[in-house]
């Protein structure tokens, strides 16, 4: 990785070598999204919680066909939200960075914020981040077991059958038809929210801002199936509380007393030696700008 400069609000480098967010032996490509990090932080303050990286070239993500993006943890201090800790800042040149979040070819992305799918692209963004603290805790039964029926799919999101209010970690909201059926009314394109347990979970909310939660107990449904509305499923209902998952998972340490609660993110767009288009930028910054002023 080489810098070009900043133009704007976006560090530009130009990068060599194979992208593709995993190794052909199946492990995380980190090794790549080092590079750009220490190339980065050589020009600039060691002051930023997450790199979001844009690129003019394709490359592969994760799960090919599912993932538009990927978040990779470089750090997790925090206690009591299913997630180990952890600490690889040093090999991202960093004693500050948290993660860093791949969002791809910005060819594939909406940059026109006039655009409906517009929200889509911020969605990616906000959806990423919250990779950061969720979506892991179990909770405790009533029989004292640990479960897992909140995590759907990749136990890294939210179960279809979990009622999140229209969460950007997926799950759905479900209305109760009194009959013994549930009908989600959520369509993806709604998913614009941090449910209040996502809020719990990245330090902005205490636990008594967590309303108890619905979960449907219904075994023929797949629990890792996007949102998706008008769907009737059989099932029946139980209620999980914040108390279930601190008792299975410990309190969050820190609380929201004391846990940060704004963050600072740099736009990188990395490119082929030789191919920066200058005019690329403005669709990185509507995006930036767009995502700051997010409510």
């Amino acid at each position: 990785a080489a810098s070009l400069g900043d133009y704007g609000n976006v560090s530009v480098l130009e990068v060599t070598g194979g992208f593709d967010a995993k190794n052909p032996d199946g492990t995380v490509n980190s090794a790549a999204r080092e590079a750009v990090a220490k190339e980065f932080l050589k020009t600039h303050k060691d002051e930023y919680d997450f790199l979001v990286f844009f690129t003019n070239f394709d490359y592969a993500m994760p799960s090919e066909g599912e993932a538009k993006a990927f978040y990779l943890g470089v750090k997790n201090d925090t206690h009591g939200i299913g997630k180990d800790l952890f600490d690889n800042s040093v090999a991202f040149g960093s004693g500050r960075l948290q993660g860093v979040i791949d969002v791809g070819d910005l060819a594939s992305v909406v940059t026109d914020p006039l655009d409906p799918k517009f929200n889509e692209t911020l969605f990616i963004l906000s959806h990423e981040v919250m990779h950061r603290w969720g979506a892991k805790p179990l909770f405790k039964t009533a029989d004292g077991s640990l479960s897992s029926a909140l995590l759907g799919r990749d136990q890294d999101h939210w179960s279809f059958l979990l009622d999140s209010g229209g969460s950007v970690m997926y799950g759905n909201r479900w209305q109760d038809n009194g009959n013994g059926t549930f009908t989600s009314t959520t369509p993806q394109n709604e998913m614009k929210y941090y449910s209040p347990l996502d809020l719990y979970l990245a330090g902005m909310i205490d636990k008594s801002k967590v309303p108890p939660m619905l979960l449907i107990d219904s075994p023929g449904t797949d629990p890792a199936r996007l949102p998706e509305a008008g769907v009737t499923i059989t099932g029946t209902a139980r209620t999980v509380t914040i108390d279930d998952i601190i008792a299975a998972m410990g309190p969050r340490v820190p609380d929201a007393t004391t846990s940060p609660k704004t963050f600072k993110t740099a736009f990188i767009y990395l490119t082929r030696p030789g191919t920066f288009a200058p005019q690329d930028i403005y669709g990185i910054e509507n995006i930036r700008n767009g995502f700051v002023t997010r409510h």
